[in-house]
């Protein structure tokens, strides 16, 4: 059986939701545990009955003499403690990437890698440890790239031609200028050096490599900028392309691509590196929110899968659902319903690594202005890191903003309210959720929803 996380989420007997938002509060804390990158990783590493399975390859619990591994990203904590816990002292050296500092029962080296446009100074530290790591394994051995939002940050350098600065600023102009989140993803791929375009490990790495993704939507070409999966040969020709066709020709060297380093393809065949597995991703989050709100005996409708829509387009789009959703059940109501809950993930279209906080204001804002009905309300949670500052050990990770959901609660419904969660759990995008208690919810029931 799976162990539980000593940072668990949200512990077992720890009393329901109170306050002004119960019914939201309730569903991030969902939303959450259905994507933990602890439990996700221990499901993907777990020895049983003599077989070790490594994502979606089973091998002999003896194959490996040694297994080391490199966490990046948001939840490279919770993946780099999972692997820990599932293989024990065959786990001998690792290192670990994010934002914040791991616990110290965490024997391993670490270094702290701040949000931000462009690679991190500490990028070079994550890059020369791991190919360390992998240099020091042999055909017997297995390598774990653990990967998370925010990996792009410890693999990613500025090219030989522009300062860290420089790189940043033109990555930073692409998005003001129209480029896409994953538009600017695809050119710090292209342009950027390090890890990137699957060049983290040297060409001389003997031992198996198997990489797995907490991701919120971009895929293993994108998350962390694909560091074991390289550039195929059109990439840097649409790199080209989008550049001209934002006018930014002469703000990226694209000349330099590839450099020196070899990519993973290269491997030597004593090696093998699989395929990316993801372990954790929106539709985890998504899944938790809608049968918590269904078990709790609210109507629930996925409105999208993933929106990356830029924030005043996805809140649109998401109250336009919503009002579409809302009339269909009121035609053919369900029995004894509190009401509608209608939700989607999103990236609202931020960049891999760069702060969703501003993004989030937006979003909230335009959601308060869009607001129709007196009872309803919108919620944005995100799974890793605040909106607003810290309190305690625990950050105000989501917001709400329109009617309580506690009808009894005081206060404006054009406030917008914070909801706590602890940090460095997973990553796995933006939930949306939008809700609405029906005629009798509104009197009363809804006061019950989080019983």
């Amino acid at each position: 059986m799976i162990g539980r996380f000593p940072w668990d989420p949200f512990p077992p007997g720890e009393p329901e939701p109170k306050g002004p938002d119960p019914v939201h509060a309730a569903l991030y804390r969902a939303a959450v545990a259905g994507a933990d990158a602890y439990r996700a990783v221990r499901a993907a590493v777990r020895r049983e009955r003599g077989v070790l399975r490594v994502g979606n390859r089973f091998v002999p619990d003896g194959r490996y003499r040694q297994v080391g591994f490199v966490a990046l990203g948001h939840a490279a904590a919770s993946m780099a403690l999972a692997a820990l816990d599932a293989l024990g002292d065959r786990l001998t050296q690792g290192f670990v990437a994010g934002p914040e500092a791991p616990p110290a029962y965490l024997p391993f080296r670490s270094v702290v890698v701040p949000d931000g446009w462009g690679g991190s100074t500490s990028a070079t530290t994550t890059l020369e440890a791991t190919r360390e790591i992998a240099l020091d394994l042999e055909e017997t051995d297995l390598l774990l790239v653990l990967l998370s939002p925010g990996a792009l940050r410890s693999t990613l350098v500025a090219p030989a031609t522009m300062t860290p600065e420089e790189f940043a600023r033109s990555l930073r102009g692409a998005h003001e200028h129209g480029a896409t989140g994953p538009e600017v993803l695809s050119l710090a791929r292209v342009a950027g050096g390090g890890g990137v375009g699957g060049r983290l490990l040297p060409p001389t790495t003997r031992c198996d490599v198997q990489t797995l993704l907490v991701d919120r939507g971009e895929g293993p070409r994108l998350l962390g900028g694909g560091p074991t999966v390289p550039l195929e040969p059109g990439e840097p020709r649409a790199a080209g392309e989008l550049l001209a066709r934002l006018g930014l020709e002469r703000s990226l060297d694209l000349t330099a691509v590839g450099g020196t380093e070899a990519p993973l393809a290269s491997l030597p065949a004593t090696g093998s590196a699989g395929r990316p597995v993801l372990v954790a991703g929106p539709s985890d989050a998504l899944r938790g929110v809608t049968d918590l709100a269904f078990d709790k005996g609210w109507t629930t409708r996925v409105g999208f899968l993933l929106l990356k829509d830029r924030p005043e387009e996805a809140a649109d789009r998401l109250l336009g659902k919503f009002d579409e959703l809302l009339g269909d059940t009121r035609a053919d109501p369900p029995a004894r319903s509190k009401g509608l809950v209608v939700a989607a993930m999103a990236t609202l279209d931020a960049p891999e690594a760069v702060g969703e906080e501003a993004a989030c204001r937006r979003f909230l804002e335009q959601a308060r202005n869009r607001l129709r009905r007196r009872e309803q309300s919108v919620g944005i949670y995100r799974t890793v890191g605040p909106i607003g500052s810290k309190e305690g050990n625990e950050t105000l990770g989501g917001a709400v903003v329109g009617a309580s959901t506690d009808p009894e609660a005081r206060g404006s419904s054009g406030d917008a309210r914070g909801l706590r969660m602890r940090p460095g759990i997973t990553d796995v995008g933006l939930v949306l959720v939008a809700v609405a208690p029906s005629g009798a919810a509104s009197t009363g029931a809804s006061r019950r929803a989080s019983d």
